[in-house]
């Protein structure tokens, strides 16, 4: 399973078009990958969003322990990068999916990073050659 960490956590975001168009891609990211059979969990998702934010972060968390690693969608949202450092710290992969909104990595932000797709089709071939 792979944790999906993407620039929005709760649904309860949908305020604005942007908003509203990174929830879709997400969801229509996440359907792709599991059609080819990676298992993934997206937090707003299939996580209980009744949870207070410490309880979820924790489960955030439990989940990044037991996975096999995070894909990160490469946002201007600075969260994502957190889950992406712990799952790294953990020695987990760390995959990133370059979207709209990706801004050039510098040689070292690269390097973070097991792999960088530029699209979904790209990161759906990176783990069928994995």
């Amino acid at each position: 399973m792979y944790y999906f960490a993407t620039p929005h956590v709760n649904v309860n975001v949908r305020t604005n078009e942007l908003d509203f168009k990174k929830l879709t891609r997400n969801e229509k990211l996440c359907k792709a990958l599991e059609e080819v059979g990676i298992k993934i969990f997206l937090p707003y998702r299939d996580a209980d969003q009744s949870l207070s934010g410490k309880d979820l972060l924790e489960k955030e968390l439990e989940v990044i322990r037991n996975c096999d690693g995070v894909i990160v969608a490469l946002s201007d949202t600075r969260g994502i990068y957190l889950e992406a450092g712990y799952a790294k710290a953990l020695g987990k992969k760390v995959v990133g999916l370059t979207v709209e909104e990706t801004r050039e990595f510098s040689e070292w932000g690269k390097a973070f990073f097991d792999y960088i797709a530029k699209d979904t089709e790209d990161l759906i071939n990176y783990f069928k050659n994995a």
